[in-house]
């Protein structure tokens, strides 16, 4: 009797043992770990693009400076134009790293908006020309213009020449990302196929001038599934038609609103996109949208994809 029991047991053993075996690759078991979205690899992903367009020049600070990025854009330094933290005017060679970002895909793999500042603490969408960074070392410590020196730039414009296009110097806020504020001055015209500006400040700078689309302003929220939240998920409107590019910040849990830095008008026609990270791979979701009152948008899911896809679909947005 013991061993037809002990039998029993066993055959009964082996039979949870193979339906066991038999489950589908990629089901998930009650055991199994579920993956979150990760904010550390998201912002490594952001990190990494941006490193990836910066460009590396050796020039002599005693003489004229002249350096062309790799998408033809020019800048020119006057001789003794660099100081050190102290305000000493440096002599010698120093390194100038350059940033040049064209695109809205750039921009949204760097996470780089056009974002404007507006009085009373109010940002609004820009549409942008170009975005630079441009930053002057020597071994190793940071350097700035001296008092009352500037620098000239030549920027292509492949599309042809806006006359609306401004100045706009960049600073990150809390978000760590950059907004836009007007230069007090500009000089800057167009000509052919290229701008031709004068800045008197380095670090970001970017050509842009405010969207003002038409229609009533409203507040926009979008919803994506639980577990993604503003510290794992990006989440841009990005404007038809236009180099024009948003974000939504704020938001309670998986819940994201323009409220209260800013409204977008009604009619306005946009793709929504959210790009997170869970195991080391890309997820995103394009959603194709046009603004209504108290716009309420719903992203269901997002779809694991790789760099290289989002990166063509970014490049195909309108």
């Amino acid at each position: 009797m013991k061993f037809i029991v002990l039998a029993m047991l066993g055959v009964t053993l082996a039979t949870v043992s193979c339906k066991k075996d038999k489950i589908e690759p990629g089901t998930t078991t009650p055991e199994d770990p579920i993956e979150s979205p990760s904010a550390q690899e998201l912002r490594s992903f952001f990190t990494n693009n941006l490193n990836s367009h910066k460009q590396n020049f050796t020039v002599d600070a005693s003489n004229v400076m002249n350096i062309t990025g790799s998408k033809g854009s020019q800048l020119t330094f006057s001789p003794n134009s660099f100081e050190d933290q102290n305000g000493n005017v440096v002599s010698g060679n120093i390194n100038i790293e350059f940033i040049e970002l064209f695109t809205k895909a750039e921009m949204m793999m760097s996470k780089m908006p056009t974002m404007g500042q507006l009085p009373g603490n109010q940002i609004a969408p820009l549409i942008s020309g170009g975005q630079f960074k441009i930053t002057a070392s020597q071994n190793g410590e940071a350097l700035k213009l001296v008092n009352g020196y500037g620098y000239s730039a030549v920027i292509p414009a492949p599309n042809g020449i806006d006359p609306n296009m401004e100045i706009f110097y960049g600073s990150a806020g809390a978000s760590d990302t950059v907004t836009w504020t007007q230069a007090d001055s500009s000089m800057l015209f167009g000509q052919g196929n290229q701008y031709n500006a004068y800045f008197d400040s380095v670090n970001w700078v970017n050509l842009d001038y405010f969207s003002n689309l038409p229609g009533t302003p409203t507040t926009v929220q979008v919803e994506v599934p639980q577990g993604f939240n503003n510290q794992n998920c990006a989440l841009y409107v990005s404007f038809d038609g236009l180099n024009s590019l948003a974000m939504l910040y704020n938001g309670t849990n998986n819940v994201f609103t323009s409220a209260p830095s800013y409204t977008l008008p009604t009619g306005t026609d946009v793709h929504f996109v959210a790009v997170s990270f869970i195991g080391g791979d890309p997820h995103a979701a394009i959603v194709s949208s046009q603004i209504t009152n108290n716009h309420y948008e719903v992203i269901s899911a997002l779809t694991q994809t790789t760099d290289t896809q989002l990166a063509t679909d970014l490049t195909n947005l309108p």
